[in-house]
Order: C-alpha cells, then structure tokens, then sequence
C-alpha cells in the first residue's frame, strides 16, 4: 500500500514559466486532500557581496540593513506566491487547507530537503527547466541535489515542455 499524502512541499523560484509545477502541486493537493506549503529559497550572499557591505558599512547597520532589505523581500514574495495561488486555482476550486508560504534563505536544495524533513512531507513537486534529453537524464542541480539527498518521495515537472506551456 502506498503511504497517504498530507503534505505536499512545493518548491519554486517563481519565475515566468513554473506553473505547470504549481498546476501539479494543486492537482496531487486535491487529489489526496493534501495541503501545500510552498517554498521558496533565496540563496544567501555571496562571499563578496557580503564582504563589501561588511568593508562599507558598521556591523550593526549591516545587519539591520540586511534584515530590512529580507524581510522587504519575503514580503513581496510571499504577496507574489498568494496572487499566483488566486490565479491558478481553478474558479470554485478551494484547496483542502490554506496554503503556507515560506520563504527561507540557503542554498535551494538543501532548503527543500531540511524544509520536508521539518514539515514531515509526504511530497516534493519541483519543476526542472532542461531542455535537451542528455540534460533530463542528469537532471538540473537542485532537482538533483534533492533527489540525492532526501528519502521523500519527489515529482520532477519538466517545465520547457510545449506540453506545459499553456499560460505559464
């Protein structure tokens, strides 16, 4: 017997093209009254982004300045991430659970792996944008890194599939 789906993590970066991922995410969401969080992950600065800010600014303004500049973020994402939920949901269609959203600051794939540990996910939905067939088989790096390293279950979305391509 197969194990029940409750929770599905649905990782994104957002950008113009990752819907049919979404579309998957809702669809497996209703299938198994599931719920959905969705998250996603903002890589950290790089080492010489943050040794400029630390070279140009006190540590204390920094890091305040750092911490209003994420939350700022977060907040315009998580604004994005609820208007494409109103868009995409299908007029009538109401999840089973209210959908939460989380952004996070890592590498994406290990954001992905230790968000679904935490959350006990039952599912990962990701897209993957390869465009050529050698590319599918060795899978972009964050599908990759994922698969590799979490013992969840994972559904890969190819997303530059014509197939796919319907309002994305």
């Amino acid at each position: 017997m197969l194990p029940k789906i409750k929770t599905i993590l649905y990782a994104s970066d957002i950008s113009p093209g990752s819907r049919p991922a979404f579309r998957m995410a809702v669809e497996q969401a209703l299938k198994h009254d599931a719920q959905i969080v969705f998250i996603h992950a903002l890589e950290p600065f790089n080492g010489a982004a943050a040794e400029m800010i630390d070279d140009y600014l006190p540590r204390k303004v920094s890091a305040a300045h750092t911490n209003a500049w994420l939350n700022s973020y977060k907040e315009r994402i998580t604004e994005r991430i609820q208007s494409f939920l109103d868009e995409e949901l299908p007029e009538g269609t109401q999840l089973p659970y209210p959908t939460l959203i989380k952004v996070l600051v890592g590498p994406p794939a290990k954001v992905i792996v230790r968000s679904a540990d935490k959350l006990a996910a039952d599912l990962i939905v990701m897209g993957e944008r390869s465009a050529s067939t050698a590319s599918r088989i060795f899978l972009g790096s964050t599908a990759q890194k994922v698969l590799h390293h979490t013992q969840i279950p994972v559904l890969i979305v190819p997303l530059n599939s014509s197939k796919n391509s319907k309002k994305d």
